[in-house]
């Protein structure tokens, strides 16, 4: 019954992780149009861009998704599921801080307040997300 929940649990956090991994495919597509932008100057070849990385970036999103179950999986067995959850989702707050702020920064745009406390909960939550997660595995 424990090992049920445990998979449980982890197709819960996988529903999760994908969630918020698209949410990241989306943000990467827009970082990467805005910075074509700034260094393309013919609408036709970044267009053609465009189109291309949008397949790769899906494949690619396809294939984290199928690596992170994967991963989820190996930790219900191991015993650190919520590590790697925590892992995982650091990582994913911190490219999308990235992909939300170096645009803007590029662009030499002032950031709004909502966008300064977006970027710093986003930032901040990716370093606590990964503090805790690391912290059990340098210990």
């Amino acid at each position: 019954m424990k090992k049920a929940l445990g998979y449980i649990l982890c197709y819960i956090l996988w529903v999760i992780s994908t969630a918020t991994t698209f949410l990241l495919f989306l943000a990467g597509r827009e970082f990467y149009l805005k910075v074509m932008a700034f260094i393309i100057r013919d609408r036709w070849i970044g267009n053609a861009l465009d189109k291309f990385l949008f397949v790769g970036i899906a494949v690619l999103w396809l294939a984290i998704v199928i690596y992170i179950e994967a991963y989820y999986r190996a930790g219900v067995k191991k015993g650190d599921l919520l590590q790697r959850f925590l892992l995982v989702t650091g990582i994913e707050l911190l490219c999308l801080f990235t992909f939300h702020n170096v645009p803007l920064a590029l662009a030499r745009i002032r950031f709004t307040l909502l966008e300064v406390m977006i970027a710093l909960s986003e930032l901040g939550g990716a370093i606590i997300l990964l503090f805790v997660a690391l912290k059990k595995r340098v210990v």
